[in-house]
C-alpha cells in the first residue's frame, strides 16, 4: 500500500511539471510567430522588445561557400542596426508557408518559411528561410538566420558575392 501511495504521488508530482513544460512551449511558440508578424509589419520596437540585451544574431550561411559566418550581430543594438537595414532595403517582407517548431521544453524555437518579399524599388525577392532561436525569460538570446545567399547576391550584388 505504501509503495502505490508514493507512486501515485510521483505521478501526480509530475504533471505541474509537464504543464509547465507544455505552458512554456506554447507561450515560446506564441512569441515566434509574434516575432515573425513584427519583421513582416517591420515593427522594430515589438522587435527590440523580443530580443534581450545580450543576444546575438548569426548568418551561418557565407556568400563564399566556405563555413564561415556571413554576418554575426552581438547585442541588441547590433542585431537591430542589422534588422533595420532589412527594413530599410525590403519593400514589402512577407513570409508565407510558415512553419513553427518548438523544443518541449519551450527553450527553442525554429522557423521554416518562404519570403515573398520586394525590395525597396520594388524588385521581387524570394528566398527560403530557416531560423533558430534560442528563448531565456522570454526573450531571444540567441539567433540563427539561413537565407541562401546566391539569392540574396543575385538580388542585390552585395560586397563578398
Amino acid at each position: 500500500m505504501l509503495a502505490l501511495a508514493i507512486a501515485l504521488f510521483a505521478l501526480a508530482a509530475s504533471f505541474p511539471a509537464s504543464a509547465s513544460a507544455s505552458s512554456r512551449a506554447q507561450d515560446t511558440k506564441r512569441r515566434t510567430k509574434a516575432l515573425i508578424l513584427a519583421f513582416e509589419r517591420k515593427d522594430l520596437q515589438a522587435v527590440s522588445a523580443l530580443f534581450d540585451a545580450d543576444a546575438t544574431l548569426t548568418l551561418p550561411l557565407s556568400f563564399t561557400g566556405r563555413r564561415e559566418d556571413a554576418a554575426h550581430f552581438t547585442g541588441k543594438t547590433e542585431v537591430l542596426a542589422y534588422v533595420k537595414n532589412a527594413f530599410t532595403i525590403m519593400g514589402r517582407i512577407d513570409f508565407v508557408n510558415v512553419k513553427v517548431s518548438v523544443s518541449a521544453d519551450g527553450k527553442e524555437s525554429f522557423v521554416q518559411a518562404n519570403g515573398d518579399f520586394t525590395t525597396a524599388d520594388g524588385r521581387p525577392y524570394q528566398n527560403v528561410y530557416v531560423y533558430h532561436f534560442e528563448w531565456r525569460g522570454g526573450r531571444v538570446v540567441k539567433g540563427l538566420e539561413y537565407g541562401n545567399p546566391v539569392t540574396f547576391c543575385n538580388t542585390f550584388g552585395a560586397p563578398g558575392c
